[in-house]
């Protein structure tokens, strides 16, 4: 970091670094609040990274309640964006069934619906019989406990994204992409604006909501981003009518699976028993240029996992796999989110590590981030989400990125941490 230079090309009450959901959805909430002086800045285009490539899954069945009203508040936002633009942003409520066959499991589960119950959110057991009338394909006869979640479904990430940007230009904001932010200026231990491969931009306040990037960014202020780049991927089968429309996502933390409509097939989810994590410090500025795929060890891992759900979906082996992508997300050692201040810093925020729930969640990020902007009470209990909780970390170390790919391989949707 370095003192501001004394020309600027341009000044905004708030700069958010990063447009892809989680920093369209700040500009939108800013805006919802009067916050209208904001630029968003994007080095490649609106919502075309880990937004993108996201399984789009949205789903209530969390470990904690204010991460469920994080969930809501997205459902809540595609409403008022829907009548704001006056058109559909496609969020299928197809709801979800999760079914566990473990006793950790089971309990895991337990406290889930604790957590649903006390949020507010509707949930039913049900027989496998009722689950196999939602999905046909689906036997799950040696579950310990199966529930249903009507509130539950999935959308595309990128149309997500690109409506919170349209709704936040709507309401004034500013968003500009193809600008590559190159430093953060300081003066003392108060931010003043970002420099930029086009010059400097003066600012009140700064939102790192770069993503996978923003740890790069936080190096800039002296701060280890406590999250590692992770992958994620998942498959995509031939349109042979699996993927039904209205037919509900379907959860298997057990298998390490979860599974969802797509265009007459199915998305299918594995998480993989080691998860593959990147340096921070070393990305290359667009995710389409990442080596993410190793077809050879991808796919054995496809034929391993694949045959451990052979019990609970008998059809597995009759459907084709046509498509296979994968993106980074950035995970915890916890599986909790990044939001809020760091140590010695004004005027900057950190809005990230989103642990593969940056679709699910992102209302609430924008919600949560204005809030701290304007000086509200945040709605949510955000100490759970604090970026100084782990201490002072390195993210580029072998040590911490282990205890992030663990955070991930534990996952299900909402991991109880005992469970890592």
């Amino acid at each position: 970091m370095r003192p501001a230079p004394s020309a600027t090309i341009d000044q905004a009450a708030v700069v958010i670094i990063g447009g892809g959901v989680i920093g369209c959805s700040i500009a939108y909430h800013l805006a919802k609040r009067g916050v209208t002086d904001v630029l968003v800045l994007e080095r490649n285009q609106i919502a075309g990274g880990a937004t993108a490539r996201a399984a789009g899954l949205v789903c209530h069945a969390r470990s904690d309640t204010s991460t469920i009203h994080m969930v809501k508040r997205t459902l809540a936002a595609i409403k008022e964006m829907e009548a704001l633009l006056e058109e559909k942003i496609d969020f299928h409520p197809v709801g979800s069934i999760r079914a566990v066959f473990s006793e950790a499991r089971n309990n895991e589960l337990e406290k889930m619906e604790t957590c649903m119950a006390a949020a507010g959110v509707e949930f039913a057991a049900i027989n496998s019989t009722a689950a196999n009338r939602l999905c046909p394909w689906l036997e799950l006869g040696d579950a310990q406990r199966i529930v249903f979640v009507p509130a539950d479904g999935y959308i595309d990430g990128a149309h997500l994204g690109a409506a919170y940007a349209r709704a936040a230009r709507r309401l004034g904001t500013r968003i500009r992409s193809g600008i590559v932010v190159t430093d953060i200026l300081t003066d003392g231990q108060r931010v003043t604006g970002v420099d930029t491969n086009e010059g400097s931009i003066a600012a009140d306040w700064v939102v790192d909501a770069a993503g996978v990037w923003g740890a790069e960014i936080a190096s800039w202020l002296g701060w280890g981003f406590a999250a590692a780049p992770t992958r994620s991927h998942y498959w995509i089968t031939a349109p042979d009518g699996s993927g039904a429309p209205g037919r509900p996502n379907v959860h298997l933390p057990d298998m390490r699976a979860y599974l969802r409509s797509e265009v007459g097939g199915l998305l299918i989810g594995l998480q993989e028993p080691k998860s593959l994590t990147n340096d921070p410090l070393a990305l290359t500025a667009d995710m389409a240029e990442m080596p993410l795929i190793d077809e050879e060890r991808d796919t054995e891992l496809l034929v391993t996992q694949a045959s451990a759900l052979r019990n609970v979906i008998p059809k597995i082996d009759e459907w084709g796999f046509a498509h296979h992508i994968a993106g980074l997300s950035n995970y915890t050692p916890d599986g909790k989110f990044v939001i809020g201040r760091i140590p010695d810093v004004q005027q900057f925020l950190l809005a990230g590590g989103c642990c593969g729930s940056g679709i699910a969640a992102s209302g609430g990020f924008g919600l949560t981030i204005a809030d701290l902007i304007t000086g509200a009470e945040p709605s949510i209990d955000i100490t759970l989400y604090r970026p100084d909780r782990f201490g002072r970390v390195d993210p580029s170390s072998e040590a911490f990125r282990e205890r992030c790919a663990a955070a991930r391989s534990g996952k299900s949707r909402g991991r109880v941490d005992e469970l890592s």
